[in-house]
């Protein structure tokens, strides 16, 4: 019996899992982050070999007949860098799996297509829209990190929350709830000891993008400056998705765009906000994925084999995943 591995390798954290030819995952496991940007090789490889160590040990025999790999990761948007992580793969799992490495951005795709075209929009802690057409071609818009974009991320959000919240202290903004929210979530009594609170992090960006939760909260509160923050998200993500459409699809045809990332998780703020303003382009259809990047994966693997993706292994997926 053959089975299927697939990765779903991020900047925080990476899930692997193998999946039988009907879409059943039988083991999984879950390590450190594996982007090749940010992560020393030896450190990469030492969290790549012991995930899928695990994998051996509660799967033996399906791991030594794994006949397809799909590793969408983090950082792997380049040529060069597929095929170094593909040779780090190699030595890892038995002689002859096809093994397939593309960015995550293909993966949280599948994950809401199931091997379709479309679109995704992946607001994390960064933010990205990729989209594949009708003729497999690929195509992004933005996705250039914190320094140049990331409109709609985490980090957006929640630097905005941020700075909102200092200009009101200062007077140069409007009243807004965030400055005592933030001063609650950072356990500190002053502007300054929270500005050198958050420069003080090893990694400020990280630090920063789990303040958009706080934004969110004050949105829910009806606090004005939240809600045009994150209305004003919704209108940068929109764009984004309409830009890609419009450049990328034909216009009389139906896209489906998957919502990835934590932004999205409460499905009745920005999953609506969107709707409201995509409704000038009905072909666009928003869905917010059942199965996680990782069931994009296995997706990913099984579409090497050429084999059909039916309701009922997307359904096996779902529900051994979940």
């Amino acid at each position: 019996m053959s089975f299927v591995m697939g990765i779903d390798g991020g900047g925080t954290k990476t899930n692997t899992v193998i999946a039988d030819m009907d879409g059943r995952i039988i083991a999984r496991a879950t390590g450190g982050p594996t982007n090749p940007n940010a992560v020393p090789r030896q450190k990469l490889e030492n969290t790549l070999s012991t995930m899928l160590q695990e994998l051996k040990t509660q799967q033996p025999d399906a791991f030594e007949n794994i006949t397809s790999l799909f590793a969408g990761m983090s950082g792997a948007a380049n040529d060069r860098m597929q095929d170094e992580l593909k040779g780090i793969l190699e030595q890892l799992v038995p002689d002859g799996v096809r093994i397939c490495v593309e960015a995550d951005t293909i993966n949280a795709l599948y994950s809401g297509t199931y091997g379709e075209p479309g679109i995704v929009q992946i607001s994390g802690t960064g933010s990205i829209t990729f989209g594949i057409n009708a003729k497999s071609e690929h195509a992004r818009v933005g996705g250039w990190g914190f320094l140049f974009g990331d409109e709609g991320s985490g980090y957006d959000i929640g630097r905005q929350g941020i700075v909102a919240a200092l200009k009101f202290q200062d007077g140069r903004g409007s009243e807004t709830i965030l400055l005592d929210m933030l001063r609650s979530y950072f356990d500190v009594t002053s502007e300054h000891e929270l500005v050198q609170e958050i420069y003080a992090l090893p990694s400020p960006k990280d630090g920063i993008a789990p303040v958009s939760r706080i934004v969110f909260q004050a949105y829910i509160k009806n606090d004005q400056v939240a809600r045009h923050i994150i209305t004003d998200a919704a209108k940068e993500i929109s764009l984004s998705i309409k830009t890609l459409y419009k450049k990328h699809f034909s216009p009389a045809k139906e896209v489906k765009a998957v919502l990835c990332g934590g932004i999205f998780n409460n499905k009745d703020i920005m999953p609506r906000l969107l709707e409201s303003k995509l409704q000038d382009h009905p072909n666009i259809n928003l869905t917010i994925p059942e199965m996680s990047p990782v069931g994009g994966s296995v997706i990913g693997a099984y579409l090497q084999q050429h084999k059909h993706v039916d309701q009922e292994f997307i359904q096996n997926i779902i529900s051994t995943l979940n």
